[in-house]
C-alpha cells in the first residue's frame, strides 16, 4: 500500500473541513472530511474511498484513518480525530476535543485504538535477512541434537524404572491372590471329604408296647359266650 493510498476513515473536524472533501454534518458542529483525493459515498459511517468505488466493507476488515497522521477511534464505527485530540461518544455520535479541554456535559470518552501500519516500500524498508549456510545448519542441527538426547536421557531411565517397577508390582499381587484362592479351595476341599467319610448317626427306636386285648371266646353260631359274673348276688352259697 503507497503513502498516496487514502482509504480509510474520515476524520471529525468541528465548523468546516480545512481543504478537504466535506462529506457531511454529523452532529453540529462536526463535520466528516476526507482527503481531497478520494470521496465519501453514502455508506455504513463515513469512509474515505477512491473515486468510485465503495471501500466500507475494505474499512472494515482492515482499519485505519485515511490520514496515517490521524489518531482512530471506535464507537460503535470507526472515526478519525487530529493527534492530540480525544474522541468521545456524545448522544450516540461522535466528537473530537483538544486534550485537555473539557467535554460537552454528558460526553464519554474514548480509548484511541491502533490502526493497520502502512507497509509501502517508500515509508519503510526491510533489511535482507541472511540465509543460514547448509553446515551452520547441519552444525546447529546436530547441536541440537545431542542436548535434547543428553537432556532426555535421564527422564527416559526414571519412565523405564518406574515401568518395570509396576509391572513388578502387578505380578507380585497376581501371585498374591492366586495363593489366597488356591488356599481357600483346598480347604473347602477338605471340609467336604471329612463330611463325606462320616458315618451317618444310628437313630433310636422306641416302640410302643401295645396292650393285650384277650379276644372274646365266641361260640360256633357266633353267640359270645359269657362267663358268670363274679357278683355277689350270683355266688352259690354251700350249705352250712
Amino acid at each position: 500500500m503507497s503513502t498516496n493510498d487514502f482509504t480509510g476513515w474520515a476524520i471529525r473536524r468541528s465548523g468546516s473541513c480545512v481543504g478537504e472533501v466535506d462529506c457531511g454534518v454529523t452532529v453540529d458542529p462536526f463535520h466528516a472530511c476526507c482527503p481531497s483525493s478520494t470521496a465519501c459515498p453514502s455508506q455504513y459511517n463515513v469512509a474515505c474511498c477512491p473515486f468510485g468505488t465503495n471501500c466500507t466493507a475494505a474499512a472494515v476488515e482492515t482499519p485505519k484513518c485515511a490520514n496515517g497522521s490521524w489518531a482512530m477511534f471506535d464507537n460503535a464505527g470507526f472515526f478519525c480525530c487530529e493527534q492530540g485530540y480525544i474522541g468521545y461518544n456524545y448522544r450516540g455520535s461522535d466528537g473530537c476535543s483538544k486534550s485537555g479541554a473539557s467535554l460537552p456535559d454528558g460526553a464519554l470518552p474514548l480509548a484511541e485504538i491502533s490502526q493497520v501500519s502502512f507497509t509501502s516500500s517508500s515509508t519503510t524498508s526491510t533489511a535482507p535477512t541472511a540465509t543460514p549456510t547448509a553446515s551452520a545448519t547441519s552444525d546447529s542441527q546436530s547441536n541440537s541434537d545431542s542436548n535434547f538426547g543428553s537432556n532426555n536421557s535421564a527422564p527416559v531411565g526414571a519412565i523405564v524404572g518406574g515401568v518395570v517397577g509396576g509391572v513388578a508390582f502387578l505380578a507380585l499381587v497376581i501371585l498374591c491372590l492366586w495363593f489366597v484362592r488356591r488356599r481357600k479351595a483346598r480347604l473347602e476341599d477338605a471340609s467336604q471329604s471329612f463330611m463325606l467319610n462320616q458315618e451317618p448317626p444310628v437313630p433310636i427306636r422306641t416302640e410302643k408296647y401295645a396292650a393285650t386285648v384277650t379276644p372274646g371266646q365266641v361260640e360256633i353260631d357266633g353267640n359270645p359266650r359269657a362267663e358268670l359274673s363274679n357278683d355277689a348276688a350270683t355266688k352259690t352259697y354251700e350249705l352250712a
